[in-house]
């Protein structure tokens, strides 16, 4: 039976807690948040792989839209590295103080650059004593008292707030000497506010607030406190520990009714005095809130539902918008949860956040970003109403706002009655390892094959060839943005995204190369950026076929894990293939790193040194190098200046000989064997085996090509076949942004020789500067590429 997808709807205010431990628990998970605010995500000292227990719970990366760094101690920013690394470009909230401690840390950390850390997210700073205005809600930030500079913050919405006090000593006695002695200003004092939800830490001592400290406060602060960063709490203790999980997510937004009744108890409003610190401090009007899931609407509620402070009378069906917010109802159930949620000044902004994860509009000028929002329809559908027919999916590009969608199987085609689907427990609704059904979360897009290239969550998704609609799963409803393709191809094509136009231009070049039989005179017609395209239902179809690029990249085990906008842009620097006989060098020992590459067709290996000296004489002969697809470059000018001094036998790897068969270099080289004949067999089974090799092998292949490049060595039995990536990262990046490089201009050479295997190999050329924009683009993948001459 299938097993239902996670049914999580984000509060308009709350806070998710993904752990409660201290740094010293080995037995618990690292304490980190989730502030949730109109809906979307601040991650607040994320621990390591929280972005992998989100998605796990349905919550995609560009749900997240900023960081909350309180101080760089590794069990509260190492979170935040890999979410600069490897997710959706965020915002990173904190002081200018603490954010240039964790990136000079990191940079050091990673052997990166501080500039190339610096401007692959957005630092919004915190200032002390200045509220910060974040997507409809106010910060207020504070000192605390800890052994590094650290933050706590008050954060505010619609007459809501939640204090968050980071690490803090808040020991009165510890405060008071220390101020008797002139050492701590009252700065640091952290006073207890007025506040709807107290998330307060007690860590292990010296430098963390005591239990006991907490236990002493009066019982109107307990009433509304949360412990956090600590092991379990005593049995015999009266305080709680923050719940974990999305399923205790602390919700504070009352804005949905119909979504249940909140159960509070409140005590009579009454301003008390308490001194916890020594200090004064107000507390009143405290307030516990206890959300229940939403089950069923009473028939008490009111008719009018609100939507962002419009009005819609439930009893007609809401099938022609809102005309004040311009959002779309669709359908003819009671209006979703996800049309209670208040509106904000940042909707605009968020929905081009979701838009700039889909391929070709990363690339389009300010003026035809504010068209694509003139064309973008936003709907709302209750669960199981269908979003996307079938008969509709190719035509539409639609993005999920809230909510999560679902592919079901229709049973009848009758689009007047009310559409049935097979049931969960029925075989075809069934999932199994080779036909999963496919489910989109907030953040998701379906579309062509072109613009999704996952091609279960595309348009080319298939139920085991049956008919399938997208349907509402989520009990809150479901909120997406909807583009049809028609109006996007012009704005697209006609008014100028020049991703879009290359890689419809390539698409015609492959037709070009494929109409010729002699395969070298095909290479002689190109096709350029300044060709004519014309908006055509030929050009528009040519959405829906799949990039072969995309389809190479899949054949490698780091490359295939990029997301869908770093494909494009990776296809959008490539160059036209090119065709090498075999024995033809790549690249030769001595020779500047200019260029990488990526094998299109057949095989390449390392020349032996015997070969590599028979190659490099030729080429001091030779009026033009083959290295190099652009230029030609003579002997003086392929000499390097900086390593002039350097014999070329200190520069060249060192070949092994005489490898055993049962080594690691002997089963890399059997299994990269194995592996180009499969490739090249043209059996129907072809593409699996080549995808379970990616995911099992291409490990332990990578991690044996790390070690020999350490070495400074290699084998002439590796074979790299189709996917294969070949490129001296390291030596690329030096003199750029490399640590260590700055300011050094000189040109690094390779030290191997790799060649065309027999019967030769199509290559794609990547040029350096363009590689170099990419990678600058993208640290995570840069880190992932160091260390090697090849990725496999």
């Amino acid at each position: 039976s299938t097993v239902a997808p996670p049914n999580f709807h984000p509060p308009s205010f709350g806070v998710t807690v993904l752990g409660n431990a201290h740094g010293f628990d080995k037995s618990g998970s690292t304490s980190g948040y989730v502030l949730w605010v109109n809906g979307r995500g601040v991650m607040v000292d994320p621990p390591p792989y929280s972005s992998a227990t989100l998605e796990r719970e349905g919550i995609r990366p560009n749900t997240i839209i900023a960081i909350i760094v309180t101080h760089c101690h590794a069990d509260h920013d190492a979170g935040t590295f890999q979410k600069v690394l490897f997710g959706s470009k965020v915002a990173i909230i904190t002081t200018p103080t603490i954010y240039k401690s964790f990136i000079r840390k990191y940079a050091a950390l990673c052997a990166l650059s501080p500039a190339l850390l610096m401007h692959c997210h957005r630092f919004r700073p915190a200032i002390i004593g200045q509220p910060l205005q974040f997507q409809g809600a106010t910060f207020h930030f504070s000192y605390t008292l800890h052994t590094i500079p650290c933050i706590a913050f008050r954060v505010e919405w619609r007459g809501k707030s939640i204090v968050f006090t980071g690490d803090h000593l808040n020991n009165p006695s510890v405060i008071d000497d220390l101020q008797g002695k002139g050492i701590l200003t009252h700065v640091r004092n952290l006073h207890l506010q007025e506040t709807d939800v107290l998330l307060h830490e007690s860590g292990a001592p010296p430098i963390h607030t005591p239990l006991k400290v907490l236990q002493e406060l009066p019982q109107k602060i307990k009433d509304r406190l949360y412990v956090v960063h600590t092991s379990a709490l005593p049995d015999d203790c009266e305080l709680r520990v923050a719940p974990t999980g999305t399923a205790g997510t602390i919700r504070l937004d009352f804005a949905c009714p119909a979504q249940s009744q909140p159960q509070c108890k409140r005590s009579e409003e009454e301003t008390i005095k308490t001194d916890p610190c020594k200090s004064s401090s107000t507390v009143s009007t405290v307030t516990e809130c206890k959300l229940t899931q939403r089950t069923s609407r009473s028939s008490e509620e009111s008719s009018i539902a609100s939507c962002g402070g419009c009005s819609r009378d439930k009893s007609k069906p809401y099938t022609s918008g809102c005309s004040s917010c311009g959002t779309a109802f669709v359908g003819s159930k009671d209006s979703p949860l996800v049309a209670l949620r208040p509106t904000c000044v940042s909707d605009a902004w968020f929905m081009l956040n979701l838009l700039a994860a889909v391929p070709f509009f990363s690339s389009l000028a300010f003026t035809l970003t504010m068209e694509v929002l003139e064309i973008a329809k936003v709907e709302l559908y209750s669960k199981d109403e269908v979003v996307l027919p079938a008969e509709k999916r190719r035509h539409f590009l639609c993005v999920v706002w809230e909510g999560t969608l679902i592919e079901r199987v229709r049973l009848t085609n009758d689009r007047n009655d009310r559409i049935s689907f097979l049931s969960e427990d029925s075989s075809l609704a069934a999932t199994d390892s080779n036909d999963e059904t496919a489910v989109w979360y907030a953040g998701d897009w379906t579309g062509p094959i072109s613009l999704q290239p996952n091609r279960k969550l595309s348009s080319e998704s298939t139920h085991r060839s049956a008919v399938s609609d997208i349907i509402a799963t989520s009990t809150a409803g479901a909120k997406v943005i909807a583009i049809a393709l028609s109006d996007l191809h012009v704005i697209l094509l006609k008014n100028g995204s020049g991703i879009y136009r290359k890689a419809l231009l390539d698409k015609k070049q492959r037709a070009l190369h494929h109409a010729f039989d002699d395969e070298e005179k095909s290479h002689e017609y190109h096709l350029t950026y300044t060709d004519e395209i014309r908006l055509t239902k030929k050009n528009l179809l040519a959405l829906h076929t799949r990039s072969s690029f995309v389809e190479l990249l899949s054949c490698n085990s780091a490359l295939r894990k990029l997301s869908a906008l770093q494909k494009s842009r990776l296809e959008s620097i490539a160059e036209p293939q090119r065709r090498l006989k075999s024995g033809e060098p790549i690249w030769v020992v001595d020779s500047p790193v200019e260029t990488a590459y990526l094998v299109l067709r057949g095989t390449a290996r390392f020349a032996s040194n015997r070969q590599s000296s028979l190659i490099g004489s030729r080429q001091r002969w030779s009026s033009q190098a083959s290295l190099d697809f652009e230029t030609s470059q003579t002997v003086d000018q392929v000499k390097p200046t900086s390593e002039a001094s350097i014999s070329g036998s200190e520069r060249r790897d060192k070949q092994l000989l005489h490898i055993s068969r049962t080594s690691e270099y002997g089963r890399l080289e059997a299994s990269l064997k194995r592996r180009a004949e499969q490739i090249e067999s043209k059996g129907a089974e072809r593409d699996n085996e080549n995808r379970l090799w990616s995911m099992f092998r291409g490990r332990f292949a990578n991690k044996v090509l790390m070690r020999l490049y350490s070495r400074r060595a290699f084998t002439t039995g590796i074979i790299f076949s189709r996917g294969s990536f070949l490129c001296d990262v390291a030596k690329i990046m030096s003199g750029s942004v490399f640590a260590g490089n700055e300011g050094d201009v000189h040109t690094e050479c390779h030290s191997s020789t790799i060649i065309a295997g027999e019967g030769g190999c199509d290559v794609i050329a990547i040029p350096k500067e363009r590689l170099l924009s990419f990678l600058d683009e993208n640290p995570g993948v840069l880190l992932s590429l160091l260390g090697t001459q090849a990725i496999l």
